[in-house]
């Protein structure tokens, strides 16, 4: 504060001493100009005005001095001030007091919902890894349904904001580790191309899904090409619906990263059925040994360096029939996706129920398998011999039977008599001795009492 005042004193000190002077030497060139003419010459004036400049001089170095002695002092008080700042200071320790009855924080949520894109959902593993679901994995209908999976590599899907998705399009760490770096011109251009393709991901296979041209799948985005997605595979079965066969997992890259996609599905055969790559710039890959799964290399037909990468990738496979399968059937990169989806539908096993509690029958349910069959119906009466017990008919569960509605009976009763040699001319005669009676022989008349005994003739 003082040494602004100061400095307020010194500027209009300055100025006056400079302006008397001026004064001064102005008014005695007036009085030497003057003897040219003969004129009294008087240097009052210029004596007044010179000791006045002199003065206002005087006191503007008197006000200059304590500014100059505090200029010279400021770099050691600086040094002072910042060794003063730079030694340590000893805090003591701050003593938290925790009440007993608190719990401990929570650990951070394993799964975040991130949003709902195309009807579906958006969720986070605590890894970075993102799953979407199709909007038809919450309908009550899918309960019991296990759907296929495809990983997606995808700078513009994997960042962690969509304000960092930009540089991590073009970040040269994003190219797998072994392929050649692609040029200014290709790479920015394939860049821009998947990460354009990859931006309507979501709504093309759920568009697909909605015309019944492909099935629903569940969506797999690493944080990045290097995750082990042995390790994802596994994570997601256990925490979603999943088929977990070979048949049922797909790979698919988009733009720099079509070549890692490529590249995990030739080294894991036994991992994936099938991958796609999409408007990618594959680098020369010799032939695996044995039998790889089934590539879909797609390319807009202005993309003429990534369709031809996906030709010389194919020649270095060695590809038969529809092993490698190229496409470039459409103008724009943002239908890609579309293709994409109708191919893993065809290459890739379809969404099936699985087996579950609620599945089960219970037992005692009609669906259950029992291990001793229960009979419905009463059992039917076994044929006896005609030496065995005799077996009255029934009169009371059954009406007795007339000659119209059992013919059989009458024949039956017509035939027996001859048999019998002794045999009365009664209508109710009883049969020979020591024979059993027959329950089929009946008249149309009630049967004879058990109690009657029979009478010889």
């Amino acid at each position: 504060m003082a040494d602004a005042v100061l400095v307020l004193l010194l500027l209009p000190a300055l100025g006056a001493a400079v302006l008397l002077a001026v004064r001064a030497l102005r008014y005695w060139y007036g009085q030497r100009a003057g003897r040219v003419y003969e004129l009294p010459v008087d240097h009052r004036g210029t004596l007044l005005r010179a000791g006045a400049s002199g003065v206002t001089a005087l006191l503007a170095a008197t006000l200059a001095v304590p500014l100059l002695h505090d200029a010279g002092a400021v770099p050691g008080r600086t040094r002072a001030v910042a060794a003063r700042m730079s030694r340590p200071t000893a805090v003591p320790p701050t003593r938290v007091r925790t009440p007993a009855g608190t719990p401990a924080p929570a650990p951070p949520p394993e799964l975040r919902l991130l949003g709902h894109p195309a009807g579906g959902t958006l969720e986070e593993l605590r890894d970075g890894t993102r799953v979407w679901l199709p909007h038809r994995y919450t309908t009550p209908a899918a309960a019991g349904v296990a759907y296929p999976v495809v990983i997606v590599h995808a700078s513009s899907l994997s960042s962690p904001s969509s304000a960092r998705s930009s540089s991590a399009r073009s970040s040269p760490s994003a190219v797998p580790s072994g392929s050649p770096s692609p040029g200014p011109s290709s790479g920015s251009s394939a860049a821009r191309s998947g990460s354009a393709a990859a931006a309507d991901l979501y709504s093309a296979f759920a568009a697909q899904t909605d015309r019944g041209r492909a099935n629903s799948f569940l969506l797999v985005i690493p944080p990045s090409c290097t995750t082990d997605s042995a390790a994802v595979l596994t994570e997601v079965a256990a925490r979603y619906r999943t088929l977990t066969a070979r048949t049922a997992h797909g790979v698919i890259g988009f733009g720099t990263q079509a070549p890692c996609a490529v590249r995990e599905a030739l080294s894991h055969p036994d991992r994936y059925a099938a991958a796609v790559g999409i408007s990618g710039d594959y680098p020369a890959i010799a032939r695996p040994a044995g039998r790889y799964p089934s590539l879909l290399l797609a390319a807009a037909t202005t993309q003429t360096a990534q369709r031809a990468s996906a030709v010389r990738l194919r020649n270095s496979l060695g590809a038969t029939g529809d092993q490698v399968r190229l496409f470039d059937g459409v103008r724009s990169a943002r239908d890609l996706p579309a293709k994409a989806a109708a191919y893993f539908t065809e290459k890739l096993d379809s969404p099936a129920r699985t087996p579950t509690a609620s599945l089960t029958p219970t037992p005692g349910s009609p669906f259950a398998p029992s291990a001793t069959p229960t009979p419905t119906a009463p059992a039917a009466p076994k044929a006896t011999s005609p030496a065995g017990p005799p077996r009255r008919p029934s009169t009371a569960t059954a009406p007795a039977r007339t000659p119209a509605s059992a013919p059989g009976a009458t024949s039956a009763a017509t035939t027996k008599a001859p048999r019998t040699p002794h045999s009365a001319p009664a209508p109710h005669a009883p049969s020979a001795p020591h024979s059993a009676p027959r329950p089929s022989a009946s008249s149309s008349s009630a049967p004879p009492p058990a109690h009657r005994p029979a009478t010889a003739p």
